[in-house]
């Protein structure tokens, strides 16, 4: 019998292995969209008089981004007094919308107000209750078609800065006097809020009392929360954080100075603000509610997401001499901070395990997706997988697990990344409203995409004769009259014997052993590993 020679054909489809990552972790301060110290905007007289005309401009948005605070959010309040017994005008509206695509341009987000009044006075502090409905049918579409830079829109319309007490008005009950049928007003407004404002953008209420008058004090649940009711949409904002009298009218107290934390009222907000979002701002010193230890604690404890930059700016200077003020810019909203990742990869299947935290005061309120990008080092080419989980729930720690199929991917090597990009299709692809991971070495400026740090190999196709040392396959004895062994530190799952024809020939093989006593030519042997 002829000695038969092998030439040894390694496929190797895609390769088996596992790797573990551990990150590190980042005290950087830096922008994320949907977060943070948030400046502060108000239209002026010229706003309903002047074509084109706007109190933002690009550049300072842009100074706002890149100044110490990192700013991404702005608010904007729009004042409506040329407006109190007369639909808004078209010039008005027209600014609106520059205002809008000016935000857009800057990578910015805005919370909207609308409100009649910025002082007190004897006057009526707002249209009438069929004027505000008529404004809000105006404003619903201008609102709709930028929903994708809105954050929230704040209740106002009702009183002085839109802050539903002080109104002058017998239709709507004035200085906390309201009855049965001003509560059925006041929440006639709210319920054209909601109808005029997309369901991704929460509606934003000054006081508790308002929330729990009008739709009832069942606290939000898992369950409830994110849905289209008007107790899932209807979060706070606290224009007097850490004052007396309750945060004035924030939350009911039987006294000036009593402490409104683990009343009632402060419980079902900190409940809320889980789902919904958290803003305001300090309107005075109120030691020691104001000191910074306090600030930060009451910070967490309501869930906070956004905090004026602007006023009270005491405040701001009390918690910056007393070290505070790094800490409240790190973790306003969320601040997500990458632990470690396991990759294992079998075959085709890739098993993704990614650890985090949440280190901020709060949670994500709107849904966004959740990425895996993997791009291939020779082609640059990038494909995403869509991650199984809600990042409105990361909360504390967070384990992400799935398996992925990659049999789609051609050949190469990969990296991996974690993408979390903004949810409107219009800003998906813009690195500014992307999320950042709190991590040294991991974010990519230039691609809004988070480097995990992971090498993915697919598909690797090699040729080797046997007496190669180096390969980590070796088939011997070559010649040979009966059979060969063949030793792997590969997993094989499967032997293919070809001719020099290249056509495939019934093997028998018991373990690693293969017969091939029958064969009287040349032939090509091909395991294949997973």
């Amino acid at each position: 019998m002829k000695n038969i020679r092998f030439t040894l054909f390694i496929l190797c489809h895609s390769l088996y292995s596992q790797n573990t990552v551990n990150y590190t972790n980042s005290t950087e301060i830096f922008n994320n969209p949907e977060r943070g110290f948030q400046k502060y905007s108000i239209t002026n007289s010229s706003y309903g008089t002047t074509a084109n005309y706007s109190n933002i401009n690009v550049n300072e948005l842009n100074g706002w981004y890149s100044g110490t605070d990192k700013v991404t959010v702005i608010f904007r309040y729009f004042l409506l007094n040329d407006f109190l017994t007369t639909n808004i005008n078209q010039t008005y509206l027209n600014n609106i919308q520059l205002d809008f695509d000016r935000i857009r341009t800057a990578g910015f987000k805005c919370i909207i107000r609308f409100s009649y009044s910025n002082a007190q006075g004897a006057g009526a502090q707002q249209a009438n209750k069929t004027q505000i409905l008529a404004h809000l049918n105006q404003l619903a579409p201008i609102i709709n078609a930028n929903k994708d830079v809105m954050i929230s829109h704040q209740a106002g319309f009702i009183g002085t800065w839109g802050e539903w007490y002080y109104t002058n008005s017998t239709e709507f009950g004035t200085d906390g006097n309201i009855n049965a049928t001003q509560w059925l007003n006041r929440k006639e407004v709210v319920d054209a809020l909601l109808t005029a404002t997309p369901i991704s953008i929460p509606i934003q209420v000054r006081y508790v009392g308002i929330k729990k008058t009008m739709y009832g004090n069942t606290p939000l649940t898992p369950s409830t929360a994110y849905q289209n009711t008007a107790l899932a949409r209807i979060g706070f904002f606290n224009d007097a954080f850490l004052n007396d009298y309750g945060d004035q009218g924030t939350y009911e107290v039987n006294s000036q100075y009593q402490n409104p934390v683990g009343t009632p009222d402060y419980i079902y907000l900190s409940n809320e603000t889980k789902y919904l979002p958290m803003s305001g701002e300090t309107n005075g010193l109120n030691p020691p509610r104001t000191d910074g230890v306090n600030a930060v604690f009451e910070l967490e404890n309501t869930n906070w997401s956004f905090l004026n930059r602007d006023y009270f700016e005491q405040n701001i200077t009390n918690w910056t001499n007393s070290n505070h003020i790094n800490d409240i810019k790190r973790k306003l909203g969320y601040r997500f901070v990458l632990t470690n990742s396991t990759f294992d990869l079998q075959g085709t299947n890739l098993s993704v395990k990614i650890n985090l935290t949440n280190e901020g005061y709060a949670r994500v309120f709107k849904a966004r997706n959740v990425y895996l990008v993997l791009k291939n080092n020779t082609t640059s080419q990038q494909t995403s997988f869509l991650i199984n989980t809600d990042i409105r729930t990361w909360e504390n720690t967070i384990n992400l697990s799935q398996t992925i199929d990659l049999s789609s991917l051609p050949s190469g090597d990969y990296s991996s990344f974690l993408f979390l990009p903004d949810s409107e299709s219009t800003l998906s692809s813009d690195v500014k409203y992307a999320i950042r991971m709190a991590n040294n070495a991991v974010w990519e400026a230039s691609s809004g995409l988070n480097d995990l740090s992971q090498t993915v190999t697919l598909g690797s196709l090699n040729a080797t004769g046997f007496e190669n040392t180096e390969t980590t396959i070796s088939v011997y004895p070559n010649p040979t009259t009966s059979s060969i062994t063949i030793n792997s530190k590969e997993r094989i799952s499967t032997m293919q014997l070809y001719n020099h024809l290249g056509q495939k020939v019934f093997i028998k093989a018991s373990g690693n052993v293969i017969d091939v006593s029958f064969l009287q030519q040349e032939f090509i042997f091909a395991p294949r590993n997973k």
